[in-house]
């Protein structure tokens, strides 16, 4: 077996691990990083995936953000695709990398720190027939992405059902509906996006009914079945259903095989568990991303919420410390935004149900409108904001409807100050008829928020 020594081996790419080890060598050009990649895509914007299956980005290359040649002479990285290291060794720092590009080379690598980003896979649940293969289709990876818009392309189905009515459920249910393809949702909890407060899933799941989305709630699936005619037949605990193909969006976990067998601890939702400058319980390896754990800044504890957002930054800390610098990740909201069809959902901090957990907490729920009533393209906003009651330390927020991304961001600022309602309620917001009425949604939930203090 051939030996080589680096300084910083990075294991994974994409967000995390290209942030990592971009990090690394502008804190020190003179240290030897080497990323270790076993897909042959290092570098491609994620949240873009929905986009291009639809079409609105009419090539995979329009969402790759660098090529593994293209960062390797413009960051200074030795990249190595097609490399899977296959085992870690913390205490006597070296791994172990299988070359697919030669089947015969198997590399042992010495290491003075090491990075784990290993991202995260899709969950795939436990049901009887349930795999990917033919017309049932995962979409984690870009790989993933171009297999199923290949199949749309090709195939022109006309019936599709999604299991999960996440995030990623949501967003693949617009992009394959809006391909003329009829769509219905399959989805295990009593609404459609379940991590949001049911008054907030009211909304989008009018959205989906408008756009003629089906949606099954509080259904689970039991069993896949291929048929001979190209069918797909689907038991559920709501009836049968047949379809052309299946999209499995049931959430992801943490990619940690490597991490669980070498004694690296694991934390909230098996997730690689970090202190804030992303070490490990081994000095020198340290982790980031979609395979780590987070600080989260309101509970004050262990959080898993993978984001793109949170890859990068976690991983330019992680490769800043790597290589010699002495920095913190401060941690996270959650923060995020999508969009289903013509609606908007976001949301930061903690939703009223995760709230009353942990606090007594309080929540403001208001419509109000986008521009001024008057002006074209006014459209609704219905906001809810999560406070404790008493000090009225705001907790969250969660919005629907039009231009809510920017204000959206501006509750989580507030929350990142540790502001309370009131001082929420001062805040000195932009005003022009076609941007926001004169009292901005904003403020008219955190003045109703007051009267619940």
């Amino acid at each position: 077996m051939r030996e080589e020594r680096v300084d910083i081996a990075i294991i994974g790419g994409v967000a995390a691990g290209t942030s990592a080890a971009a990090a690394a060598v502008r804190e020190n050009e003179d240290l030897k990083v080497v990323l270790f990649e076993k897909d042959k895509f290092i570098s491609y914007g994620g949240c873009g995936i929905p986009y291009y299956v639809e079409g609105l980005a009419k090539d995979y290359k329009d969402i790759v953000i660098f090529t593994p040649e293209a960062f390797e002479k413009s960051k200074g990285v030795d990249v190595r695709i097609s490399h899977e290291v296959t085992s870690v060794d913390p205490n006597n720092k070296f791994l172990t990398v299988k070359n697919f590009n030669d089947y015969s080379e198997n590399v042992k690598v010495y290491f003075d720190k090491l990075i784990l980003s290993t991202g995260a896979t899709s969950f795939i649940p436990p049901i009887e027939g349930l795999k990917i293969e033919e017309r049932i289709f995962k979409v984690r990876t870009l790989q993933d992405a171009i297999r199923l818009r290949r199949f749309l392309d090709n195939d022109h189905p006309k019936n599709a059902v999604i299991l999960g009515g996440g995030y990623i459920g949501l967003e693949m249910a617009e992009a394959i509906g809006s391909r003329g393809v009829n769509v219905t949702i399959v989805e295990m909890m009593k609404d459609v996006m379940p991590t949001a407060d049911p008054q907030m899933s009211e909304f989008i799941e009018g959205e989906l009914k408008r756009n003629h989305v089906k949606f099954l709630t509080s259904t689970q699936l039991k069993f896949v079945e291929d048929e001979e005619d190209s069918m797909i037949r689907l038991g559920t605990t709501n009836g049968i259903l047949e379809t052309d193909m299946l999209v499995v969006a049931a959430g992801v976990i943490p990619q940690v095989e490597l991490a669980k067998k070498c004694g690296i601890h694991l934390g909230k939702k098996g997730a690689i568990s970090v202190n804030s400058n992303m070490m490990t319980n081994f000095d020198d390896v340290y982790s980031c991303g979609d395979c780590a754990t987070a600080y989260h800044r309101i509970t004050n504890d262990e959080a898993y919420i993978p984001l793109g957002t949170t890859a990068n930054k976690q991983g330019r800390v992680a490769g800043r410390n790597a290589a010699g610098r002495k920095e913190e990740f401060k941690g996270v909201l959650g923060t995020a935004v999508t969009k289903i069809f013509d609606l908007e959902y976001a949301r930061t901090g903690l939703t009223y149900k995760e709230a009353s957990k942990q606090f007594n907490a309080g929540m403001s729920i208001i419509k109000s409108k986008s521009k001024a009533h008057y002006y074209p393209d006014s459209k609704e906003i219905h906001v809810m904001l999560v406070y404790e009651k008493g000090t009225g330390k705001i907790l969250g927020s969660q919005m629907a409807g039009s231009d809510i991304s920017k204000r959206i961001d501006v509750i989580a600022s507030a929350i990142t100050a540790g502001m309370d309602v009131e001082e929420l309620s001062t805040f000195d917001l932009s005003y022009a008829p076609p941007f926001a009425p004169v009292w901005d949604p904003i403020l008219i939930a955190a003045n109703v928020a007051k009267k619940g203090i």
